[in-house]
């Protein structure tokens, strides 16, 4: 059985490539994690960067934005488009940046992928879980990989 992520891929990719891959293709090395859910979560981290990049002369930006077992992965990279920046050594990312963008991707896991709305915290089984209360039911860890 198909998610609804897989039978519409290419339709979602293709959304979250022209909404991040135009004016702020510069942030990005690779184009974001394709869960229309997390968009708010990637908007967030968004404004964060550019925040900082505004008061910094070294750049960030995201080498990587995916979904790594079943939770929203970042990885921050310092951009060296320029070719004077390809010798340069970079000096480590902030750890207050680094930390605030892996507190924002760390709520993923709290968001609906089929609704996009907020889960509340539940005991399943004598353990604690997030679940969508929309979507008991067919809301699994590992949704996506059906």
């Amino acid at each position: 059985m198909m998610t609804e992520l897989q039978n519409n891929f290419e339709l979602i990719k293709d959304r979250m490539v022209a909404k991040y891959m135009g004016e702020k293709e510069h942030l990005f090395f690779y184009p974001p994690c394709i869960i229309p859910a997390w968009e708010p979560l990637i908007d967030e981290m968004i404004e964060l960067i550019e925040e900082y990049n505004e008061s910094s002369e070294d750049k960030l930006r995201f080498f990587q934005i995916k979904e790594k077992f079943g939770t929203l992965t970042v990885y921050l990279d310092w951009n060296d488009s320029k070719e004077e920046d390809k010798l340069r050594e970079f000096p480590p990312v902030p750890d207050h940046i680094r930390n605030a963008v892996n507190t924002i991707a760390s709520n993923g896991h709290k968001i609906c992928r089929k609704c996009g709305e907020r889960k509340v915290q539940t005991v399943v089984e004598s353990r604690l879980q997030w679940k969508c209360l929309d979507h008991w039911e067919g809301d699994s860890r590992w949704g996506v990989r059906e």
